[in-house]
């Protein structure tokens, strides 16, 4: 009896599995959707599109980039972990959606460990504070003392409730022992647009979105929301040479909804990992202010784990509430 029931267990695991193999040697026989969660003019936006361009051949489709913004991020996310399994509709963002937001959000309407299975990690990249060039900050030092002199009154922008730009500013306003406000956009883009156009003090924003303004003169970076001065900006500070534990990390990954056949994941972790090793690719990835950082399924499931864990600690700590 237990042979038998062995054997045909054996059976039904090798059908699934012929199955699933079958459907992604066929894969794909459409378009298919990339959802970035935050408005052009984000990282995620820029990345999407250098990688639309150097993966749409070796796939054999279109892949159609759909902006979806809202609830930093989490709006596009739900989006993707609620599609059907086929393949047919992924997600490119960054971190904070999947692991920083299921801790700031009160409503967080997923569990990203059973609603979303990884793909690939893309890229990292870094998180800048910047002010208007005619802004008389140029130093933490200098919000710190006119944060003090104006308690409550100075406001950050940021992607959104539970970005790790939040986090960034948060951090700031508890270790320096200020109160700068909170004023949330719908992704970076915005956030950075709304400081050129004067209507907050300060934003932190990925350099992606920061830097084309400090090029053409509109802002100023004051420091790096890193652990460390990044190499390609050696004379940027990071905010931790003044402010001790002000740091955060963010990483660009793509995503499928949970259930979606692994060789399908296999097969576009193989694509992204084909398309980073060529110098068209890596240097339009530099200059986007991203660095190539590869990982595939099973790492980046691994990854997700353990960055849960982490910035539930780090949030906790923060004082951040829900909501």
């Amino acid at each position: 009896m237990l042979k038998r029931l062995f054997r045909f267990t054996t059976i039904v695991v090798f059908a699934v599995s012929s199955v699933g193999l079958a459907f992604a040697q066929s894969y794909p026989t459409r378009p298919v959707t990339l959802i970035v969660p935050f408005p052009p003019g984000a990282v995620t936006d820029s990345t999407a599109r250098v990688l639309q361009a150097a993966v749409e051949g070796p796939l054999g489709q279109p892949i159609v980039i759909e902006n979806r913004p809202g609830a930093g991020g989490v709006l596009g996310t739900n989006l993707v972990a609620h599609a059907q399994p086929d393949g047919y509709t992924l997600l490119l963002t960054v971190n904070s959606p999947v692991v920083q937001s299921p801790f700031i959000q009160a409503n967080y309407p997923i569990d990203p460990t059973t609603a979303l299975s990884g793909v690939a990690r893309v890229a990292d990249t870094y998180l800048a504070l910047a002010v208007q060039k005619k802004s008389p900050i140029n130093s933490v030092a200098d919000v710190i003392r006119l944060a003090k002199e104006r308690p409550g009154e100075m406001t950050f922008g940021s992607a959104g409730v539970g970005s790790a730009h939040q986090i960034a500013g948060e951090l700031l306003n508890k270790n320096a022992g200020i109160r700068i406000t909170h004023v949330p956009f719908q992704g970076g883009g915005p956030a950075i647009q709304n400081l050129v156009g004067g209507h907050i003090d300060m934003s932190y924003g990925t350099l992606p979105a920061v830097l084309p303004f400090v090029e053409s003169g509109e802002l100023k970076l004051i420091a790096m929301a890193e652990p460390k001065r990044i190499a390609e900006l050696p004379d940027v500070p990071a905010m931790n040479e003044t402010v001790p534990g002000v740091e955060t990390t963010t990483w660009v990954g793509i995503f499928a909804p949970a259930g979606t056949p692994k060789p399908i994941r296999e097969r576009w972790y193989e694509l992204i990992a084909n398309a980073l090793k060529t110098p068209d690719v890596m240097a339009k990835m530099k200059a986007l202010g991203v660095n190539p950082t590869l990982e595939g399924p099973d790492q980046f499931d691994a990854t997700i784990a353990k960055d849960l864990v982490f910035w539930k600690a780090a949030i906790e700590k923060t004082g951040i509430e829900k909501r």
